[in-house]
C-alpha cells in the first residue's frame, strides 16, 4: 500500500512531463524496457531495491546503463529517483505510470491467467471477445500457473471468468458432496 501511495506523484509527474514535451511514445518505450529489464535481471533488481549503495553511484549507474538506449527524460526521471533514494519503488511506479497511460488512452488491463502459455492467435481472439465485452480497448497481462491445471481465469476491472479446470473440479467435488 505505501508502494503506490509512495508511486503514484512519481509516475503522474512522468505520465506529465512526457505529455508536455510530446514525447509519451519514447516514454512509454523506455518503461517497458525498464520493466523487461527488471524482470529478467536479478542483479538489476537487487541494484535499485539495495540501500547500501549512494545515490551518486545509482544515479550515475542509471546515466551509464541508459544513455545509449533511453529518453533523456526517462534516465533524468531515474536519476532523480536515485537522488530522492526512491528508486526502490520502481516498479511500483512502472505499473502506475502503465495504468495512467492505458486509462488516458481508453484501454482496459485483461489480467489472464493460464496453465501453459497462450498462443498469438488465441491472445488476438481473447482481446477481440474482451473488447466486445468491456466496450474498450483491452490490454492482456498474461500470466501462467499450472494449478489452474487448464482452461483459463480472466480478470476485467471486477469481473472474473474462471473457466478453469481446477474449479469445475471444485464445483463438481462440490455437487457429488451435496448428493
Amino acid at each position: 500500500m505505501r508502494d503506490i501511495r509512495v508511486a503514484k506523484p512519481y509516475a503522474r509527474a512522468l505520465y506529465e512531463a512526457a505529455v508536455e514535451q510530446d514525447e509519451l511514445d519514447a516514454i512509454v518505450n523506455d518503461i517497458d524496457q525498464l520493466h523487461n529489464v527488471i524482470e529478467q535481471s536479478q542483479e538489476f533488481s537487487e541494484f535499485i531495491s539495495t540501500p547500501l549503495l549512494s545515490p551518486q553511484f545509482k544515479s550515475d549507474t542509471f546515466q551509464q546503463l541508459f544513455a545509449d538506449t533511453m529518453h533523456s527524460l526517462t534516465i533524468n526521471f531515474l536519476k532523480l529517483l536515485a537522488q530522492k533514494q526512491r528508486e526502490r519503488f520502481l516498479i511500483a511506479i512502472i505499473d502506475v505510470f502503465t495504468a495512467i497511460v492505458d486509462e488516458a488512452a481508453g484501454r482496459i488491463v485483461a489480467k489472464v491467467k493460464t496453465a501453459t502459455p497462450i498462443t498469438q492467435d488465441q491472445e488476438q481472439r481473447l482481446i477481440e471477445l474482451l473488447s466486445t465485452f468491456s466496450g474498450k480497448q483491452v490490454r492482456l497481462a498474461t500470466e501462467t500457473d499450472e494449478q489452474i491445471q487448464g482452461g483459463f481465469i480472466v480478470q476485467v476491472d471486477d469481473t472474473v471468468f474462471d473457466a478453469s479446470i481446477a474449479t469445475q473440479l471444485l464445483r463438481l467435488k462440490q455437487q457429488l458432496a451435496r448428493g
